[in-house]
């Protein structure tokens, strides 16, 4: 299902645009029926860029603040939830940049080079095993770009078509395709790795165990 599409709406109840027209009109308390039909998708997408329940609260109620100061810009040739979302996405890019501490991103030309590698493969079992763990997840899609992180949620999670992305982010289509293809080699890299680096630890901590190594953590 598209990630955008509205709610449905009762018979006498106005549509989106029909309500932004009424709040410009004057009748700004209606303002609030927009809020509420929107707050949960602007939310989680907030909350799944930045991965901070705090950050997408407060990202939320910029992103409607900044809605309604500029609503006049809005002039329906998309619809009012794409509107919005091209909103969040600069709210979240703004979150993103005051962090202090800088994000590590990984180099897609060393994916790309492992991609190319016909001797390279990754786990499938590993795969798996990353997927059922939200903070191994987390923690890959950390390590992408900011653009190539919100086409593959967007794209993934949301169900817009890439189209819709394309119109979001204001990038080409081909531009879209290609983030989204390298998003998805670099996240299947980095839960296959991850899951790799978390196996080896195990069979080690495992090893030691067997032979009566004393614990080498510090304070043991």
């Amino acid at each position: 299902m598209n990630g955008m599409h509205e709610t449905p709406l009762k018979n006498d109840e106005p549509d989106d645009g029909a309500l932004a027209a009424m709040v410009l009109a004057g009748n700004t308390e209606l303002f609030t029926q927009l809020v509420t039909r929107h707050t949960d998708r602007i939310y989680g997408l907030a909350l799944r860029l930045l991965s901070n329940s705090e950050e997408a609260e407060d990202a939320t109620q910029e992103v409607f603040l900044r809605a309604y100061t500029h609503l006049g810009t809005f002039h329906g040739s998309a619809s009012f939830a794409t509107w919005l979302y091209r909103i969040a996405l600069n709210v979240c890019r703004d979150q993103l940049r005051r962090r202090q501490v800088r994000e590590q991103t990984m180099t897609f030309s060393y994916v790309e080079e492992l991609w190319t590698d016909e001797r390279y493969t990754v786990d499938p079992e590993r795969i798996v095993l990353a997927l059922e763990n939200r903070a191994v997840i987390e923690h890959a899609l950390a390590q992408l770009p900011t653009n190539y992180r919100a086409t593959l949620l967007l794209h993934e999670v949301d169900g817009l078509t890439l189209s819709e992305i394309a119109t979001l982010m204001d990038a080409p289509l081909p531009t879209v395709k290609s983030r989204l293809q390298r998003a998805r080699m670099a996240l299947v890299t980095l839960l296959d790795e991850a899951t790799h680096a978390e196996q080896a630890i195990q069979v080690q901590q495992d090893a030691a165990s067997q032979h009566g190594l004393p614990n080498t953590k510090k304070g043991a």
